[in-house]
Order: structure tokens, then sequence, then C-alpha cells
């Protein structure tokens, strides 16, 4: 029994031995030098090789129309798109990394091939900080693209929390339904607030979407202003509230007024000027001219 185990495992041993001799035929190993020498040059050639298309993608343009909101379906491309070069990038890092921890000693030892390796090691931080400045822009895009779509789909809803509000403000009976509104509409003016900021940071890192941005600076105004109005309303009595809109009309009345009065004093000035202008052209003329005497 013993004999059959030893005779057992002196066939495995010779088995595994055979194996490992034909796996290291299977690989040639370099007989000298200057062989090991070209096999790492072609191998860092390769390398450099992936590393300009990788650049080449990476700084193909990335831009969008900032005249016009960006729609989900480009978000959607420009987001795959750089989420496959940055998976790319970093399968060829560890693949690097790999090689380059085998062939270390043999690199160390010629000063060529070390030269090669830092231009490889330049060469690879370029194509990683071009990566990662339109990984900048694309996550801006994005953030940008979502900002935009929230406030412009808050207009509608802004118009009826005023509606809602100002009806509310009616009746003395309804105030604690009319505070709830003003709660509701503090909530979502924060958000808006929020997405504005995100869009205007955006537009920092990408400067071409500031022709979109003025759009939205136009509706967050309108907004903000409404907002203002709604956390005004409270409820008056029908007499102050007629009294309060005359005292308003009054008001603008007043302004008017004296607008006109304003204009009217500039006009009467403005033609006061052009006669003393004419009357002194007309003397003029007269000491040029010879059909009148001059003293």
């Amino acid at each position: 029994m013993k004999r059959s185990r030893f005779l057992g495992l002196m066939i495995g041993l010779l088995f595994l031995s055979h194996t490992l001799l034909a796996q290291e035929a299977e690989t040639p190993v370099p007989t000298d030098v200057a062989e090991l020498k070209a096999e790492i040059e072609l191998r860092l050639s390769q390398f450099s090789d992936e590393l300009n298309q990788m650049l080449i993608v990476g700084q193909m343009n990335f831009s969008v129309d900032g005249s016009v909101g960006v729609s989900q379906s480009v978000v959607n491309a420009m987001a795959e798109r750089l989420k496959n070069l940055n998976q790319s990038y970093n399968a060829l890092d560890v693949k690097w990394n790999t090689y380059y921890q085998a062939q270390q000693m043999d690199i160390a030892n010629d000063e060529e091939l070390m030269n090669k390796v830092a231009g490889l090691e330049a060469l690879k931080q370029t194509v990683k900080d071009t990566l990662d400045s339109k990984t900048l822009s694309v996550e801006s895009i994005i953030k940008f693209a979502d900002a935009d779509k929230f406030i412009i789909s808050q207009v509608a809803v802004y118009k009826n929390l005023y509606q809602k509000a100002y009806k509310l403000s009616l009746l003395e009976k309804l105030a604690p339904q009319l505070e709830k509104v003003k709660a509701k509409e503090q909530l979502v003016f924060t958000e808006l607030q929020t997405h504005y900021d995100q869009a205007k940071a955006s537009c920092e890192v990408v400067p071409v979407l500031s022709k979109r941005m003025t759009v939205l600076d136009e509706q967050y105004v309108v907004m903000k202003s409404v907002s203002e109005k709604v956390q005004a309303l409270e409820y008056k009595p029908f007499f102050q509230r007629v009294k309060d809109y005359v005292l308003g009309f009054a008001a603008v009345a007043i302004i008017l007024m004296f607008f006109n009065m304003s204009m009217a004093k500039f006009k009467a000035y403005r033609d006061k000027v052009n006669n003393l202008g004419k009357y002194k052209k007309m003397l003029d003329n007269q000491g040029k001219g010879t059909n009148y005497p001059t003293i």
C-alpha cells in the first residue's frame, strides 16, 4: 500500500516537471542582453502607441451648443464616451505597471531604456490630465443640463403657486392653508436656488454655456420676484385691499406725473438751446453778408 502511494507520488512529480518544462519551452527566453533590450523597446513602443491613440481620442471635441439647452441624448453620449475612455486608460495603466515591475531591473541597467520609460510616463500623465479635464467639463455639462431642465420646469409651478396663494389670502379662515403654501414655496425656492448656483458654477468650467445661462437668469429673476410676492401675501379686509390698490395706483400716477414734468422741462430747455443756436447762426450770417451795413 505504501509502495503504491510512493509510486503515485513519483509519477505525479514527473508529470508536473514535464508540464513546467513544456511551458518554459513555449515561452521564448532572450538569449542575450541585446535581444532582451529589443523586446523591451518593442513593448515600450506598443504602450506609447496605445497612449497616443487614447490622447488623440481624448482631445476630440466634447463641446455643446451654448445657445440652447443640452439634450439628454447628447449628455448620455458624452458620458458614455468618457466612461469608455477612462476605463481604457485604467486598464492600460494596470498593464503598464505590471510590465514595468517585471522588467524594472533590466530597464534600470540601461540608460536609453530609462529615458524611454521617462518619456512614456510623461505621455501617460498627459493623457491622464487630458481625461481629467474632459471629465470635469462633461460633469459640468451634465449638471448644467439638470439645472436647466429643473429651472425651466418651475415656471409653471410658480405661476400655480402664486395663483393659489393669492386666492387663499382673500379669506381670513384660509390663513393656515396660505401658510402651508408659503412653506412649500420656500422649499421649492431653496431647490431652485441650488440648481441656479449649480448652473452658474458649470458656466465657469464651460464658458460656452453662458449663452444659455442668460435665459436661466431671466427666469430666475422672475421666479424670485414671484417668491417674494407669495411670501408677502396675507389676509386683508376688502377695504384695506382697495385702499392699498388706490395708494399703489396713486403712487404710480405721481411717479408718472413727475416723469412727465421732467420730460416737459427737458424739452423746453432743449428747444431754448436750439433757438439760441439758430439765433447765433443768423447773426453770424448777417455779419458775413454784404447786403446789410455793419457798424
